[in-house]
C-alpha cells in the first residue's frame, strides 16, 4: 500500500508539472537499462521494470493517467497495480498516438534524451502544428527528492553491495579465476535480494616497478584471467534494489601489499574523508569533484574522472564533470570515488563508497571494512 499510495502522489507531481508548464500532455518513455538519468522515468511513475520495449506512460491535467505497454504480460503486471487505463499494443507508438488523438493537444511534454527518432516524428505527423517540450528536467528534479520508502530501497541496496564485497573477499586468492569471483560475487548479491547488479573488475600488480593494474574502463568486464599472488583485485560493485541503485568501489591484495598500492590507500581515503565532510545541501555535484580534483593533484597524484555520480533509479542521475551545476539536494545518494593516477602511469588506484546527504551532512551507507585488506 506504501508504494501505490506513494505513485499516486508521484503521478499527481507530475500533473502539476503539466499545469505549470501549460501542458496539454507529457508522455514518459523509458526502460530499465544501465543508463544516464532518464531511463528510469518510467519505472518512477509505473514501478514496472521493463526491457527489450521501450514502454510509455501518458498524463494529461485532469484525467486518468494512460500506461502503453509492448507485451499481454506488462499489461497484466501494470493492472495489478491498479492502472485502470492500460493500453496494450506490439509496437508501443501506435497506442501512445491512438492516446494523444483522443484529445487535441497543442503542447506536448516529452524527455529528447529518451525520445527515440521514430517517435518524435510520429507525434508530430499525428498532431499538426503540436509543439515538444523538453520536461526532463522537471522530471529529474521530481526524482532527486526521496521519499522514506526511497531511502530504505538505498540502505538496503547498500547492504547488499556489503554482502558482495564480502563474498569476493573470501573467494578470492591465487589460482581462481576473475569470472568465477565475478560469480561468487553476484551470487551473494542476487541471494541477498538484488534485483540486478553491474560489476567491472580487473587484476594486476600495484607497483612502480611492475604495473600490471588495468585502469577500470567502462567496459572492463571479469574474464579468464587466473589470479595471482602478489596481484591486486579492482572492483566496482554496483546492486540495484527495487530499482534503486547503490554502489562501493574497493581494491583487495592478494598477498603482500605494495608500498605503492598503501600509499595510494592513504591518499584515497584522505580524499574520501575530506570530500564526505564537504558534502552538505546546497552544494554543486561540480564544486565537490573540483574539491576532490585538487586534493588529488595537492598530494602528488593526476586526477582523472570518474570521481563520483548521483544514483537512484538510475546508476548515473548526474555525472561527475568538473563543471556540473547538479545541486545535491537533502536526501541525495551519491557515489564517490575519486580516481589517483601516480604520476606518469596510466593505471589508478581506485576506492569509493555510496553515501547520504542529510542536513547534517554526509552518512556513509556502506557498512563493509574500508581498510586495505589482504588475503
Amino acid at each position: 500500500m506504501e508504494l501505490v499510495e506513494e505513485l499516486r502522489e508521484r503521478q499527481a507531481a507530475l500533473e502539476k508539472v503539466a499545469v505549470k508548464r501549460d501542458l496539454d500532455a507529457i508522455v514518459v518513455v523509458g526502460n530499465c537499462a544501465v543508463g544516464p538519468e532518464c531511463y528510469g522515468s518510467f519505472r518512477y511513475f509505473a514501478d514496472h521494470r521493463s526491457y527489450y520495449y521501450l514502454h510509455a506512460l501518458v498524463v494529461r491535467p485532469g484525467k486518468k493517467i494512460t500506461i502503453c505497454v509492448g507485451s499481454i504480460l506488462h499489461k497484466d503486471g501494470i493492472l495489478l497495480k491498479g492502472f485502470e487505463d492500460t493500453r496494450f499494443g506490439a509496437d508501443v507508438l501506435p497506442s501512445v498516438l491512438k492516446v494523444l488523438a483522443e484529445q487535441p493537444v497543442r503542447r506536448v511534454g516529452v524527455s529528447f534524451e529518451m525520445l527515440p527518432a521514430r517517435w518524435e516524428n510520429g507525434i508530430l505527423e499525428q498532431c499538426p502544428g503540436v509543439e515538444l517540450v523538453d520536461v526532463d528536467p522537471d522530471i529529474t528534479a521530481l526524482r532527486r527528492i526521496h521519499s522514506p520508502y526511497e531511502l530504505n530501497c538505498f540502505k538496503k541496496c547498500a547492504q547488499i553491495t556489503d554482502i558482495g564485497y564480502e563474498a569476493v573477499c573470501k573467494a578470492a586468492k591465487p589460482g581462481v579465476k576473475m569470472s568465477d569471483l565475478h560469480a561468487a560475487l553476484d551470487y551473494a548479491m542476487y541471494h541477498a535480494g538484488a534485483e540486478e547488479t553491474f560489476t567491472k573488475m580487473s587484476c594486476g600488480v600495484f607497483s612502480a616497478e611492475n604495473n600490471g593494474l588495468p585502469r577500470m574502463e567502462r567496459f572492463h568486464w571479469p574474464d579468464e584471467r587466473v589470479i595471482k599472488d602478489g596481484d591486486n583485485i579492482a572492483m566496482s560493485i554496483s546492486a540495484k534494489y527495487c530499482g534503486y541503485w547503490t554502489q562501493q568501489v574497493r581494491i583487495i591484495c592478494v598477498g603482500e601489499k605494495t608500498a605503492e598500492a598503501e600509499a595510494a590507500y592513504n591518499i584515497q581515503q584522505e580524499a574520501l574523508q575530506d570530500a564526505a565532510a564537504f558534502l552538505s545541501p546546497g552544494i554543486k555535484l561540480g564544486e565537490l569533484v573540483s574539491r576532490m580534483w585538487k586534493f588529488a593533484e595537492d598530494h602528488g597524484y593526476r586526477a582523472s574522472l570518474p570521481f563520483g555520480h548521483v544514483v537512484g533509479l538510475d546508476l548515473d542521475e548526474g555525472g561527475d564533470g568538473l563543471n556540473s551545476d547538479i545541486e545535491l539536494i537533502e536526501n541525495t545518494v551519491v557515489v564517490l570515488h575519486p580516481t589517483l593516477l601516480p604520476e606518469g602511469e596510466e593505471n589508478c588506484f581506485f576506492w569509493g563508497d555510496t553515501y547520504l546527504i542529510t542536513r547534517d551532512g554526509a552518512v556513509r551507507l556502506n557498512e563493509s571494512s574500508t581498510e586495505l585488506l589482504s588475503v
